[in-house]
């Protein structure tokens, strides 16, 4: 008859059974690793976005300056037509950069706009599902069912939060979209928004305060006749004109 076989085990030692994490998936993994530099790389569309539109504001205001001062020093200065052509080619030539560089920031912003529009669903989003947890508690709490108030207080808090986060992105969208609607019009106002005309306007209604009295009523007529003319015959812009018009008028009065 075969021998039993009898395997004893001592109830004294007891096995540490490594603890195993829980699987992750590929797709959580990945998930994980790529949350961060999403978000940065999302903020920093929308900075470049805010940043490009700046710069470009400041472009514009540059060629106004330089407007400004070259239009003192035609008015302090005797400088030729040739030379004022020469150097208003090369203020036409930082405008015409600017719209080429509009175009492209454009994109930029409407990339920024649409980011801010997904996190603005997606707080929203969140929002709506709070505020219906909260409703429900407070819907329990009126039927006398017992609610955790440390829960609710959460909710509460985190309501707040969201909704600051909303209106924070809501601003800001609509700031994006004022910027694409001042860009997307630069074409058609650079000139306008670049051109310098406060000394030319002060000049204008000296000229027609001086020669008031002599012309009366046909003043401004007379005005705009000469202007219109230099503009014609020496190809600058009216502002210019007004210039070297009142120039003309002070050397012949003090002549």
């Amino acid at each position: 008859m075969p021998k039993k076989i009898v395997i004893k085990f001592k109830k004294d030692i007891v096995e540490e059974v490594p603890q195993i994490e829980p699987e992750v998936s590929a797709t959580e993994t990945e998930t994980k690793v790529q949350a961060k530099p999403s978000e940065n790389l999302e903020a920093s569309i929308i900075k470049e976005a805010f940043d490009g539109y700046d710069a470009l504001m400041a472009k514009i205001q540059e060629v106004k300056i330089r407007e400004q001062i070259f239009q003192k020093m035609l008015l302090e200065q005797d400088i030729s037509i040739a030379t004022i052509k020469e150097i208003l080619t090369r203020w036409n030539a930082m405008r015409e950069q600017i719209v080429n560089e509009s175009a492209s920031l454009i994109e930029k912003i409407n990339m920024a706009k649409n980011k801010l529009e997904a996190e603005f669903s997606n707080i929203e989003t969140e929002l709506c599902i709070s505020i219906v947890e909260l409703d429900t508690l407070k819907y329990k709490e009126s039927m006398n069912v017992p609610v955790p108030q440390e829960l609710k207080a959460g909710l509460e808090a985190k309501i707040t939060i969201l909704r600051q986060e909303l209106s924070e992105k809501k601003k800001r969208i609509r700031e994006l979209e004022e910027m694409i609607r001042t860009t997307s019009e630069l074409p058609k106002k650079i000139h306008s928004l670049t051109t310098y005309t406060e000394l030319a306007d002060k000049l204008y209604e000296e000229l027609k305060e001086k020669h008031g009295a002599k012309f009366g009523p046909r003043i401004e007529e007379s005005l705009q006749k000469n202007i219109e003319t230099i503009v014609q015959s020496k190809g600058i812009p009216k502002e210019y004109a007004i210039i070297l018009i009142w120039k003309e008028v002070q050397v012949s009065t003090t002549s």
